[in-house]
């Protein structure tokens, strides 16, 4: 992917940055800024939560001079039939990286890089467009 913010690069998360995801995400929590999460996470927990969401929703970091300074995630909305395709996004920055544009740039990674269109993309008619808006369209 490509440069969103002067040097700054975003591109899809890996295994290898489950701690710098962990640890940024800690801080949210820490500050109590973006979650209602109470209990630090581990880079354990946070390569089991990127193999969780593999193939369905995507993540993205934005890296600074090597460093991963935020990253963002797209996740399912609600689980009714109606909201295929639908996702809510999570956007975390490191403490020290906050209103630099980093965390902007991973939000438009998600949405600009078509990472989520593409996984709207793979689902048949039917399920980007449940029966019953189908039903209601005017031919």
């Amino acid at each position: 992917m490509s440069a969103r913010a002067p040097g700054t690069l975003v591109r899809p998360a890996r295994d290898a940055d489950a701690a710098a995801i962990a640890a940024i995400y800690t801080q949210g929590i820490e500050d109590r800024i973006a979650t209602f999460e109470t209990r630090p996470r581990t880079a354990e927990e946070m390569t089991a939560w990127l193999a969780a969401k593999a193939g369905r929703h995507p993540v993205v970091v934005a890296e600074r001079g090597g460093r991963v300074v935020a990253w963002a995630a797209a996740d399912t909305y609600r689980p009714r039939e109606c909201y295929d395709g639908v996702a809510e996004c999570s956007v975390y920055a490191a403490r020290d990286a906050r209103r630099t544009g980093g965390a902007g740039g991973t939000d438009r990674g998600l949405r600009g890089g078509g990472l989520l269109e593409a996984r709207v993309a793979h689902l048949p008619r039917e399920r980007r467009e449940p029966a019953a808006l189908r039903a209601a369209r005017v031919p």
